[in-house]
This record gives C-alpha cells, sequence and structure tokens, in this order.
C-alpha cells in the first residue's frame, strides 16, 4: 500500500515483515508485523525501512526539529 511521497524524491509505503528488503539493516526491534519502506522516485528501490513505532518516533523529532528556532 503507497502512503504518498514527499517532494525530496521518495514515496512511503507499508508491507508486511516477511516483505523487508534489508532485514539486517532494519529499524526495529519490536517485532513489529508491518514495516514502512521509503521508496526513491528516481530508483524505485527501497532506500529506507522501519517499522511503526519507529517511524512514529522519528515523525516526532522531526517535527520538534522543525519547530525550533534555528541557531
Amino acid at each position: 500500500m503507497t502512503l504518498g511521497g514527499f517532494q525530496s524524491g521518495f514515496s512511503a509505503r507499508k508491507v508486511p515483515r516477511s516483505e523487508v528488503k534489508w532485514e539486517q539493516f532494519l529499524i526495529c526491534s519490536h517485532g513489529c508485523e508491518e514495516v514502512i519502506q521509503l521508496i526513491s522516485h528516481v530508483s524505485g528501490e527501497v532506500e529506507f525501512e522501519l517499522c511503526k513505532i519507529e517511524a512514529e518516533r522519528m515523525g516526532k523529532v522531526l517535527l520538534e526539529a522543525a519547530k525550533t528556532e534555528s541557531y
């Protein structure tokens, strides 16, 4: 299931853990059954994978960074 894209050239999709491309690099120590993949618009390849829990943590960190004043 494709979830949408980013202006930076990536789209996201959610897949079952059985479809993980880079298991050895997967950011998940929780045993989650679904994984979010970031797909490059240029190559069409999976560039990054993480579980929902880690995606939510990353989203919070990015939102906080966007809200802070730059130095």
